[in-house]
């Protein structure tokens, strides 16, 4: 371990390589806060791939309105991702713009407020339990909320620049929010027997692009240059803001679809396709800039995750239901790619708290404890499980969902694997820090 750390920080500190990661290790939160929504991601995440296994004749059927399928998605949604999302932010807006973290008192009981909604609300609809359902559903907006008060506060205290960053969070909290006064409507609408079709489109459209979409391009305008020691222009920022405004616009003219015909959805899809691409071909002049000493192996993943969204982005411009299929695999795979990088980060900062040396020693210690191969597993078996998936419901098969359902299982225990073999690195003991100068300064 040691000398691995002194091989990658001596790499990363000569002259050809030199890098500055403009962050603040010394904001991070204690590394139990972001861990304890990773965790219990996870779990919801094994829940939704078991149930996808058992639920797999309406899957093939696409009987998206059947309970059975309506908790599989809502597992993955509000279960995985959002959670892991929720728990992430913990860790990387203090970082990212030099705030204190939230209290771990706030953050426990946000998490338990939130994890004890998301399983009533899958068991409410399971079991099509109206009164568990909306307790649960009151609950969830509550817990929402806590949680996004949290981080809108630190936007406001941050004395970071009102860059692309700081509004991209911004704007994906807001989906957030936004995505839940949706189902509340469209919640209260199929109770009284009203057709919920047009709100249904738009509250999957704001769940996946208002919310997780925008927060994924944020969060990638600094993980992208710090993984591969690229500096970003003003430029970048103003293409990747750019890509931010499409994808916001295309999210606002879904809401105005609601009142009109469905092709002007079509038109929301439209920017969000544009936007997809002018991601990828930004991120990858990034890359391509980069000074890391040697390829990074967690772009494999994040190029596999971003096909998958481009091929979501494609469906959806006819309105195809696969489009979802399509997304919620890519931001998977995009998750477990980017957390075989941040999981260490975390561990790491927690770490050279403890131990002499600057702060920034995380950084290095961080790429000494990653695992190589995860991304790579993460980019073969998502796209393995995306393409089980789709060819299921094309072909009416429920075998291929069966199928689909176990390629997540297994990836999920393969990224399990990965985050513990770096808890257990990062627990094994004192690492020396870099000789005085070496390496970045913040």
């Amino acid at each position: 371990m040691e000398k691995a750390f002194q091989a990658t920080t001596s790499e990363a500190a000569s002259p050809r390589t030199a890098y500055k990661p403009s962050i603040n290790v010394a904001q991070a939160p204690p590394m139990g806060a972001p861990l304890l929504y990773v965790a219990a991601a996870y779990g919801f995440l094994a829940a939704a791939a078991v149930l996808a296994v058992v639920n797999a004749p309406w899957l093939a059927r696409g009987d998206y309105a059947s309970p059975r399928v309506v908790v599989v998605v809502h597992l993955v949604t509000l279960g995985f991702l959002s959670m892991t999302a929720m728990g992430l932010l913990q860790q990387w807006v203090p970082v990212v713009l030099d705030v204190p973290a939230v209290s771990i008192r706030r953050a426990a009981w946000g998490f338990a407020g939130y994890a004890l909604a998301v399983v009533g609300f899958a068991w409410g609809i399971a079991h099509q339990q109206g009164m568990v359902l909306g307790i649960s559903g009151i609950l969830l907006a509550a817990a929402i909320v806590w949680w996004s008060a949290g981080v809108l506060t630190q936007l406001v205290r941050s004395t970071k620049p009102r860059d692309a960053v700081h509004w991209g969070i911004g704007a994906a909290v807001l989906g957030f929010n936004a995505t839940w006064m949706l189902g509340l409507w469209l919640g209260l609408a199929l109770a009284a027997g009203r057709p919920g079709g047009p709100v249904l489109r738009v509250h999957i459209a704001t769940a996946l692009v208002g919310w997780l979409g925008i927060l994924v391009f944020t969060v990638q305008l600094k993980l992208v240059p710090m993984f591969a020691m690229a500096k970003l222009t003003a430029a970048d920022s103003r293409r990747l803001g750019m890509a931010l405004g499409l994808a916001g616009a295309g999210v606002l003219i879904a809401w105005v679809s609601m009142g009109a015909p469905r092709t002007v959805e079509s038109m929301g899809a439209a920017l969000w396709t544009a936007a997809v691409i002018l991601a990828i071909i930004q991120l990858a002049r990034v890359v391509r800039r980069g000074k890391t000493p040697r390829f990074d192996r967690v772009f494999v993943g994040v190029a596999a995750g971003w096909g998958l969204l481009l091929a979501a982005a494609a469906a959806s411009l006819w309105l195809d239901p696969l489009a979802v299929v399509l997304a919620l695999w890519g931001l998977i795979v995009l998750i477990f790619s980017y957390q075989a990088r941040i999981v260490p980060f975390i561990v790491a900062g927690s770490a050279a708290k403890r131990q002499a040396g600057p702060p920034f020693n995380a950084f290095y210690l961080a790429r000494a404890m990653q695992a190589e191969s995860q991304p790579v597993v993460a980019a073969v078996l998502g796209w393995a499980g995306a393409v089980l998936a789709v060819w299921g419901q094309v072909r009416g098969s429920p075998g291929c969902d069966v199928a689909s359902g176990l390629t997540l299982l297994g990836l999920l225990g393969w990224q399990v694997a990965g985050v513990g073999a770096a808890l257990w690195r990062g627990r094994r003991g004192p690492v020396r820090a870099p000789a005085a100068g070496a390496g970045p300064t913040l």
